[in-house]
């Protein structure tokens, strides 16, 4: 059934199924894609790219469809660069990246073709938190639209490419501080496994990293408490348990509920308590239920 879905998309999708099926099955050299909800095209060397465009297609809006392809002919050219919603990342198909590290990062970046996450933010002037900041990619958004950011990302690989693509921005690197660090509960310690392809067949690869708190970033930091942005796979929950939130003026979150194995229903009961009203938006880039992955918005 899946694979017939499969193909049903590219009649759904494109002017051209059957050239794009030809080039996809080898029989062609390179293409020249039409999207049928637009006058927009690109032409395609690497069944890749096509691959990529073709996932994103199901979950993209179609007025960013121009932006989409434009993203596509870059991973097709081999660009060192890729420039998504004007920030420019490392385009790390042209790297060893990939090969190193085999999770697939950059659906975070490409979230913005899907879903405007955090576009219920007035961005203006504000003082953002960003916890779980993977590549960097929502601190450099935030920073673009006008916020002073302190991320955290805890796994080396992505705060270390985090870091390259906050470089590629430098009208945007002064207004953030990127650390290396877990935040959670409690202070501690957290061990990671190296994501990599040698952890992924022995699970011996691991390190610690510092975990820090909320309480801690506004303290050791001396950050204003505005905005706490958190998109970290299940620590959420830790935290707005186990912490008072009532100094912040917003809260925004990925809830996780499904890899937590936990109900989002007593985060929203907390923030509830503390003074938020609360709204609740799906993740369309997830293609997953509400009660499994969702955003959560808790403002005053």
């Amino acid at each position: 059934m899946k694979k017939i879905k499969y193909v049903k998309d590219y009649f759904k999708y494109l002017k051209n199924p059957i050239s794009a099926l030809i080039f996809k099955f080898g029989f062609k050299k390179e293409c020249e894609i039409k999207l049928k909800k637009s006058n927009e095209m690109v032409k395609l060397r690497e069944i890749a790219s096509l691959n990529r465009l073709m996932y994103l297609l199901t979950i993209a809006k179609s007025e960013k469809h121009a932006q989409l392809l434009e993203y596509i002919k870059e991973l097709d050219t081999n660009e060192k660069i890729v420039i998504i919603n004007d920030i420019n990342y490392i385009n790390v198909h042209n790297t060893d990246f990939k090969e190193k590290h085999p999770v697939n990062y950059e659906i975070c970046i490409e979230e913005f073709f899907s879903d405007d996450e955090w576009d219920m933010l007035t961005l203006n002037n504000r003082d953002i938190i960003d916890i779980g900041a993977n590549v960097g990619d929502t601190a450099l958004h935030f920073a673009k639209n006008g916020a002073n950011v302190i991320a955290f990302e805890p796994v080396k690989h992505l705060y270390e490419l985090g870091l390259e693509n906050i470089s590629l921005n430098p009208d945007l690197k002064d207004k953030i501080k990127f650390i290396n660090k877990a935040v959670g509960g409690k202070k501690g310690k957290l061990n990671i496994e190296t994501v990599s392809t040698d952890a992924y067949i022995n699970s011996t690869d691991h390190y610690e990293i510092d975990v820090i708190t909320v309480q801690d970033i506004l303290n050791d930091y001396a950050f204003p408490a505005d905005v706490l942005k958190m998109d970290c796979e299940g620590c959420e929950f830790e935290i707005i348990l186990n912490e008072d939130l009532t100094m912040f003026n917003e809260i925004i979150f990925e809830h996780h509920s499904k890899i937590a194995g936990k109900d989002y229903k007593p985060l929203i009961e907390k923030l509830k308590k503390e003074g938020f009203k609360i709204n609740t938006y799906p993740v369309a880039a997830s293609k997953q239920d509400f009660d499994d992955i969702g955003i959560i918005h808790a403002f005053k």
